[in-house]
């Protein structure tokens, strides 16, 4: 399954940004989590720079409830990427450069999400 979503109007770093992504959901769902994977390169702490996999906590087996919804996960993957979760970097340059020099981040992340 493919999904789009519009980063934040109010968020000037992903504003006008629509992020493209595959859901893929196994035949176990809702008892097993959906794998969230960008359809492209993001600069972020907690998407994986080769994979382009978001790592979520609310995503991993252990945490996953039945009762979840895409609805959910959509939400979750938007509020991940306004507010990283920088005890689980899976890049670690971005969370670097997050915590130390936000201009940096976001001139990166502009550069990376330009090729889109």
């Amino acid at each position: 399954m493919q999904a789009a979503a519009h980063g934040r109007i109010d968020t000037v770093l992903f504003k006008d940004l629509i992020f493209t992504l595959n859901l893929d959901v196994s035949i176990d769902y809702p008892f097993k989590a959906p794998f969230l994977k960008f359809c492209h390169s993001v600069y972020h702490p907690n998407v994986d720079p080769s994979s382009h996999e978001l790592c979520s906590p609310m995503l991993l087996q252990e945490n996953w409830k039945p009762d979840t919804t895409m609805e959910d996960v959509l939400i979750n993957m938007i509020v991940l990427l306004n507010e990283p979760d920088l005890s689980r970097p899976v890049n670690f340059d971005a969370a670097a450069d997050y915590m130390n020099d936000k201009a940096v981040y976001m001139k990166k992340f502009k550069e990376v999400a330009q090729k889109w």
